[in-house]
């Protein structure tokens, strides 16, 4: 049986980057997860490909930084079930063109909001 997915969060911050934007080859609709860290916190990581020696590509998975607390209050619950949920980077600010703000990653999460409606109406 398929799910039904919707956007539960259209476009939401990575907080803490953990990450060089412009070194980590990452792009916009590129496939991200979520993970529940051991302080409660959500990280959210990313394949990326190294290369050993210089000849040899590999898959790693980059640690790209943190959900904020709002998202991690409408997202926390359906992990902890752990519910199929979408995720994709929505928007790249690589360190050579940010200004002042500084580089920024966002990412979109999707999912079965009719799943989810009991555990967001607990929250309200």
């Amino acid at each position: 049986m398929q799910d039904i997915m919707q956007p539960l969060i259209h476009k939401a911050p990575v907080l803490g980057l953990r990450v060089n934007v412009t070194r980590s080859g990452l792009c916009i609709g590129d496939q991200a997860e979520l993970r529940l860290l051991p302080d409660g916190q959500i990280g959210i990581y990313a394949p990326a490909r190294r290369w050993f020696l210089g000849l040899i590509p590999r898959q790693v998975l980059l640690h790209l930084g943190q959900l904020g607390p709002q998202a991690t209050a409408i997202i926390g619950e359906a992990l902890q079930r752990e519910m199929h949920l979408r995720v994709r980077i929505v928007g790249l600010t690589p360190e050579h063109l940010c200004g002042e703000a500084g580089p920024e990653i966002y990412i979109s999460i999707w999912g079965d909001a009719e799943r989810l409606k009991p555990m967001l109406q607990a929250l309200a």
